[in-house]
This record gives C-alpha cells, structure tokens and sequence, in this order.
C-alpha cells in the first residue's frame, strides 16, 4: 500500500516551469543564471505559501545540477534528486525560528570554508531568517558580505522590518505577491483532474478566497475538503467546512437595508448564528459586495463576479456617500468582532449602524417583492383610531378630492418626515407652491440650494409615507417664510424675546441688578423646555 502524501508535498513545483505565479521573480533569476551573473546572496520575502523556499530549492539545483549551471535543472540527476529528498550534503536548510542563538550561527559558518563534498556550490538557506538574535545577524555579517567562492545564501522572511538594513544591503532582494485568487482556482482544477478526483468550480473558488494568496493553505484546504466531501469536491459541503455565508444570504441582507426592515436583519443574523456561519466572513463578503455596488453605480456597466443582476437591481437604493460609508462600517466592524461580547452581537451591531447611519429613505421595492413588514398598509391595524391632526390639519372628509393628505399643511407633513436625513433637510427648508395631478411644487431659496442632490431621496420618501406616486419639481428662488425652518425660527424667536423678558422683569432679578450692580448676560438666556413658560434657563 502506497503511503499517501499530502497534496502540498506532493505538487510542490520542482523546477521554474512548474511554478505557478511569481513570474516577475522567476524572470529575473533565469536571466541570471543564463547569463552566469550571480549573486552569493538572495534574500525572498513574501507572507506564507508563496514560494519563498521552494524557489530557494530550485535556486540550489540550478547551482549544482549536473548538466551544468542552468535555469532549467534536469531533475534526474542524483544532485536534483537528493535536494528534491532533502538529503543533498552541500545544501544546508536551516530553520531560524529553532536556531537563533550566535553559538548556532557560528557553527554553520566555520564549515562555510571548507569545499563542496559533491556539488558545485554550498548552499545555505535560511527560513525565517528575521528570527535570528542580533548577535547571531552580526556574527553572520562579514561571511554574508565576502563569503568564499563556492557558498551560496538564500534566505526567506515573511517580515523583512526585522532584518537589519546591515544584512538586507548585502543580499538580492525579491518581493514575493500573494496568488490571485483566479490562479489558485486554475491550479487546483489542475490537480484535481490529474489525481481524478471529481470537484465543482464554485466550490475551488470557495477555496481560492479562504487560502487569501497562499498556494500551500489552498492545498492544505483541498486536502481537507477532499476528506470531508468523501472524494468529492462539493461547494456546498467546502461552504459548511469553511463556515462561508452564501451570497444569498448576504444579498437578503443588502435588500433589508434596502428596505430599512430591522426585524428582517435580525431575522437573517439569528439564521446565521444557528448554522455556525463566520461572522467575520459574513462582513468581509459583504464589504465586497458593497464594493461591487459602488463600483457598478461609478462605472456604468461595469461587470462584477458574481450576482449581477441581483446587485444591478440593488444599485439604485443607495447613492455614492451612502454606499462608502456602509462599505466603511463593514470593514471597520471586523476590526470591532474580537472586542464585542460574542461575534453574534458585533454582528447586529454592525448591521444595525449601517440602518441608523442611511441617510434618507430607500427607494420602494415592486410590490411582488416587497414584504408585509415593509408595506405600510399592512402595519396599520384595520380598526385603528385615525391619526391625530398636524399642526392645525383640518378633517379628512373637508379636504378637496385628489389632495393627498397633508398637503395643505406643507410644515406639518414635513414633521411627519423626521428621521428622512439631508432629504428631511431639504424639506425643512422648503415652501409648497402647489400640487396638482400628482406633480408637487416646490421652492427653495438659494442660500439652501445645495441641499438640491437630495431631491430624489425627498421624493421617495413622500412616496414611502403616502404610498403613491410622485413627480416633484424644486424651484431656486427668494423665499416667503413659509417653510417648516422658518415657521420654526420665528417661533423660536418668540420665545427668546419672551425668556428674556420674563428674565428681565423678574423682581429678584431686577434688585440684583439695580442694587447691587450686576448685570445680565442675555446671550445666556435660553428658553426653558417645561410647560411653564415662566422656567428658564
């Protein structure tokens, strides 16, 4: 019986040509070696699973194949083969995370004199280099600068801030990238098929998106799903295995919000937890499609990965500032996860900011895809009393037929809008100049007109409240006084004048002042909020 050897191992690239990605690295090294002009030290920095060593491996049989000194070894040879086992007498493979101390490092570099047993060149490679204590990197600096002819060093880090500038100037510099995530899904098809093992392209770009850039986790993962799918590579059973949330949870996600339906969030975020789903996977997926939406609405026709008509029909719910800032308060959360009670409620959480900091109200959904919750007819109990009158709002049965409610009372219709963001503001600060066959007028003056861009938020937020259509028109002109912010500065300022007054002829007041020669500060009167307009403060 055939040991089995992990995917990882067994796959690992064994010459340039098999290597996958990293080209701008491999082109620079095979022009290098081809030309002859060769460096006694490499320095390979990049995060896990890039290559760092096994570009390092390559890089010795290069040195010592026994076809000569070459880009592409032969593989045959029994130096190829040794260093391909890791038994190669002239190839030293050090581990600096295990052996820090400057004893350790001596040691290996008294033996750097003498000449190669069998091969053409010592190589020492040296992972994790950024490891070693100061005194081992000093001890190490005169070998590394003029080292004999026949040695070569080959060291990896993935944190090169830690190596001293004393080393890095000494070594050839190459900066490993993460893998795309498209040529981590190709390469494990690749394997797949070559090992015959049956599989589903969703499921390897599950994988791909999980490994973030590492060719060895991706492996390690197929490894893992290979075992849990029972020989089979499924994207539903690689999404249990990860604890990825399927996009169309997100997108019920987006629509709620789309429909400022908190119950419905709270709904999806408690399914979520009873499956065991990632939270943290949950905000970065969404971060991503919060990215494709605003991508989508800044490059008309710009096409996304995934879902595109699903977020095609979402785009239009949010304008560009409320799309950044929910992109922002998702990224933003997963850095907030570790310190919330549990992940369950930074999640809430998460979802319920992006609620309360939407600006506006969104735009309706087609009825056949609107929920009960979201219908306002459906809220409203069948027997309810009717509403309270608005400022003065005369009977319904004495208004003219065709006047949506509200209407002749402009001010107090746009109290009922509070809570509608810079839409409520642009409503604040306008006056109706008449309504007539569904197209509502009105005027704004020019001191306010950048409040203007909200105009279509204004509209589908009267349309939302009066469960109608809507045309409305905003005109830029000198105003009469008759919008909601002046009708309450007017007001305000009546009552200043009367809290300064009531101040002012207040008997112990006016004795402090005439006796003992204080005065009032009337910039500190403000009107009291209690039902005595006698209380000041």
């Amino acid at each position: 019986m055939t040991a089995f050897q992990a995917l990882a191992r067994k796959w690992r690239p064994r010459s340039f040509s098999e290597l996958v990605g990293q080209e701008h690295v491999v082109r620079a090294l095979r022009n290098a070696l081809e030309s002859g002009r060769l460096h006694h030290a490499y320095l390979f920095t990049g995060t896990r699973g890039v290559g760092k060593t096994t570009i390092a491996r390559i890089l010795a049989k290069c040195f010592n194949c026994e076809t000569g000194l070459t880009a592409e070894p032969c593989g045959t040879c029994a130096a190829c083969r040794d260093i391909d086992g890791g038994r190669f007498p002239d190839m030293l493979e050090v581990d600096a995370a295990t052996n820090t101390k400057v004893e350790e490092m001596r040691e290996l570099l008294d033996n750097a004199q003498y000449m190669p047993v069998s091969g053409r060149y010592k190589v020492y490679i040296i992972d994790e280099v950024h490891m070693l204590s100061r005194s081992a990197f000093n001890s190490m600096l005169k070998t590394l600068e003029e080292p004999p002819e026949h040695v070569k060093f080959i060291l990896a880090t993935t944190d090169p801030q830690k190596v001293p500038v004393t080393v890095l100037s000494r070594c050839l510099q190459f900066g490993l990238r993460p893998m795309p995530r498209e040529l981590i899904a190709d390469r494990l098809a690749h394997i797949l098929g070559e090992e015959g093992i049956p599989f589903e392209a969703p499921a390897l770009a599950l994988l791909a998106q999980a490994a973030q850039g590492s060719m060895r986790d991706s492996l390690s993962l197929l490894d893992q799903a290979v075992a849990f799918g029972g020989g089979r590579v499924r994207a539903a059973e690689v999404g249990d295995m990860l604890g990825t949330v399927e996009r169309q949870a997100l997108l019920g996600v987006l629509q709620a919000l789309a429909r400022q339906e908190g119950g419905a969030l709270m709904r999806l975020a408690q399914e979520m937890a009873e499956r065991g789903l990632s939270f943290d996977r949950a905000l970065q997926e969404l971060a991503v499609m919060l990215h494709d939406l605003a991508l989508m609405r800044a490059v008309p026709g710009q096409e996304v990965v995934e879902d595109q008509a699903a977020l095609a029909a979402l785009a239009p719910c949010w304008d560009d500032p409320t799309l950044q800032l929910l992109y922002q308060i998702a990224v933003q959360s997963r850095k907030d996860l570790p310190l919330a009670p549990d992940e369950g409620a930074g999640f809430r959480m998460a979802l319920l900011r992006m609620l309360a900091f939407q600006p506006g109200t969104a735009p309706s959904f087609p009825a056949a895809e609107r929920s009960p919750r979201a219908d306002p007819k459906a809220e409203a109990p069948a027997a309810a009393a009717p509403a309270p009158a608005q400022r003065g709002e005369p009977p319904a049965d004495s208004r003219p037929r065709g006047v949506p409610p509200s209407f002749d009372d402009w001010p107090g219709m746009v109290q009922r809008l509070s809570g509608a963001g810079m839409a409520h503001e642009l409503a604040r600060h306008s006056e109706m100049v008449r309504y007539a066959d569904g197209a509502l007028h009105l005027l704004v003056d020019a001191e306010h007109r950048h409040l203007l861009p909200y105009k279509e938020k204004l509209r589908t937020a009267l349309e939302a409240m009066l469960d109608a259509d809507l045309r409305l028109a905003i005109d830029v002109g000198p105003a009469t006084g008759q919008s909601l912010a002046a009708v309450e500065g007017k007001e305000n300022a009546e009552r200043q004048r009367h809290a300064e007054a009531s101040i002012k002829n207040d008997p112990f007041v006016r004795e402090v002042t005439e006796s003992l020669g204080g005065k009032l500060v009337e910039s500190t009167i403000k009107p009291g909020n209690g039902q005595d307009q006698g209380e000041h403060r």
